[in-house]
């Protein structure tokens, strides 16, 4: 994936957040809409409010609505649910701030998709690969000259 490309679509998808209507994250989890307004009230999840006042949900608050649900069908408490769920969340967004720091492009190695996640500190010479194989994720250096000769 070219540089430039990736650092704008890394910017445009940090700064941009979806919002969907109450109806939809009702839609969506199956939790009704006078649950999410207590759940709001309560402090657990947050909404901004749109046009005509209507609330507006991100994509981030939608999983951790479905999570919080998740945790209460388990017999945890609302509030053991949304600190759980919240924990998920910043395990989301840790991971998905890694994937745009690292992510240089998707190739294939050893017959396996194969993402490439960049030089190592220290070590410009070689790529570290997270290569998917059907049960589990591999992670190998390669040699960097190999990042123009990798099977696509």
């Amino acid at each position: 994936m070219d540089k430039e490309f990736q650092k704008k679509l890394a910017k445009i998808l940090e700064k941009t957040d979806w919002h969907l209507g109450i109806g939809d994250v009702e839609s969506a989890t199956g939790i009704s809409q006078t649950k999410l307004r207590y759940w709001e009230r309560k402090g657990y999840i947050k909404s901004a409010q749109g046009k005509g006042q209507n609330r507006k949900f991100t994509y981030s608050t939608l999983m951790k609505v479905y999570q919080m649900k998740m945790y209460l069908d388990q017999g945890y408490t609302l509030a053991v649910a949304a600190e759980k769920a919240e924990s998920k969340n910043q395990i989301m967004r840790t991971l998905k701030r890694v994937i745009f720091d690292r992510y240089e492009g998707i190739e294939t190695l050893e017959g396996c998709p194969a993402i490439n996640l960049g030089s190592l500190v220290g070590d410009p010479d070689h790529s570290l690969y997270a290569i998917v194989r059907s049960d589990h994720t591999d992670l190998k250096l390669f040699p960097k000259q190999r990042d123009n000769q990798a099977e696509v």
